[in-house]
């Protein structure tokens, strides 16, 4: 079929993001007096923040302080974050028609600071990010919401995304789920995929 939207996931999908992630967390962490591990990196990097906070053991009470000591620790690392290889010539080469956007577990001024050096961005007809709406990723709201603001069923949009939280999140939404396999968690089983991309190029097979 010929889908009328694509919507992107960032960290691990348009981003390689892991890295940076993981110094950030680990400097965070150290203020709790708790170390991050490359296992609790791998793991923990696909979640939202709440979700990850719980798997680390920090008090949800914390989430205000904890998001912002992060985002200001990261605000020294974007530099350190590059897009993976094809990202902008796929935003190139994508029909010109074709509604375009980023539902993100980032929050509204991670998601701003990180990506408004990237000339793409203005493509994308809608953004969505955690500030943006009451539940958050896997649940199937902050993409609803993106492809009810471009005006797009669900069965004519696919969403891309890197994680299992981005596949159960299209799948509760009645969204094709495309697999950036570039960026996936390797200990993920992936069950609901309509299509598996090996680089981000292979997307153009889709309008051919």
């Amino acid at each position: 079929m010929t889908y009328q939207a694509l919507m992107f996931d960032i960290d691990g999908t348009l981003t390689n993001s892991q890295p940076a992630y993981t110094t950030v967390m680990r400097e965070v962490l150290a203020t709790y007096g708790k170390p991050f591990s490359d296992a609790q990196a791998q793991k923990t990097f696909p979640m939202a923040a709440e979700q990850a906070m719980a798997e680390l053991g920090i008090a949800a009470s914390e989430f205000d302080h904890f998001q912002a000591q992060y985002e200001d620790v990261m605000a020294s690392h974007y530099d350190e974050i590059d897009l993976y290889p094809g990202i902008t010539t796929l935003f190139e080469r994508l029909p010109a028609d074709l509604r375009l956007g980023i539902v993100t577990s980032q929050r509204r001024n991670e998601l701003e600071s990180g990506m408004r050096n990237y000339p793409f961005m203005m493509r994308m007809t809608v953004t969505i990010s955690a500030d943006d709406t009451e539940r958050r990723k896997p649940d199937p709201q902050p993409l609803l919401t993106a492809l009810g603001m471009v005006n797009v069923a669900p069965e004519n949009a696919l969403f891309i995304g890197d994680s299992l939280s981005d596949e159960q999140t299209a799948h509760a939404a009645n969204v094709d789920f495309g697999l950036a396999s570039w960026g996936m968690d390797p200990n993920a089983e992936h069950v609901h995929v309509a299509h598996r991309f090996e680089q981000p190029l292979d997307i153009l097979e889709l309008f051919k």
